[in-house]
């Protein structure tokens, strides 16, 4: 018997059934149809959108940080808005012990800190140009600071130390004894 050539096997591409898509005449495909469009004009909108808001946001922030106004000081000088401050904070100090814990013994004292510490941008801006004067408003701010931090950790330790003794005074020695 004779010898037979083997057959040419055909590209994958020509062969029927195989790419559906590859066949298809240019004209039949639609990247610019109803759907796509829909698609680009949401996602156009949903972009500007967020872009809007994180714009907004961004110019709020800046306005306030970098642009508010200090309310002016009520106080005639720089050394009297200094001891309008320190005087807060003593009354704010005396204010905050008590038997009710943390969080209302630091509501007592910031409570008591106003209004004098509500203008206190105003005295630092009538204070500027003096050294001593921006000294001293940052002693009284640190000890205003360090006072707060007092209040937090006297509530935390001897609240319930006082509690005890309260109970003990009203329960043992009896209701004559002084408060």
């Amino acid at each position: 018997m004779p010898a037979h050539a083997p057959a040419p096997i055909a590209p994958a591409s020509a062969s029927p059934g195989t790419d559906a898509r590859a066949r298809r005449p240019a004209t039949a495909r639609r990247p610019g149809g109803p759907r796509a469009r829909g698609r680009r004009i949401a996602l156009v909108v949903y972009y500007s959108v967020a872009a809007l808001i994180i714009v907004a946001c961004t110019l709020q922030l800046i306005r306030q940080v970098f642009f508010l106004p200090a309310a002016p000081s009520p106080y005639g000088s720089c050394q009297e808005g200094l001891l309008a401050l320190v005087r807060a904070v003593e009354r704010a100090r005396d204010a905050a012990p008590g038997t009710d814990g943390e969080d209302a013994a630091l509501a007592r004292f910031r409570s008591k800190l106003a209004p004098e510490w509500t203008y206190r941008d105003g005295v630092a801006a009538s204070c500027r140009g003096s050294a001593e004067d921006e000294r001293a408003l940052d002693a009284i701010e640190r000890l205003r600071y360090a006072e707060e931090h007092a209040a937090r950790r006297e509530a935390g330790d001897l609240a319930p130390l006082r509690r005890r003794v309260r109970a003990i005074v009203d329960g043992q020695l009896g209701p004559a004894s002084p408060r």
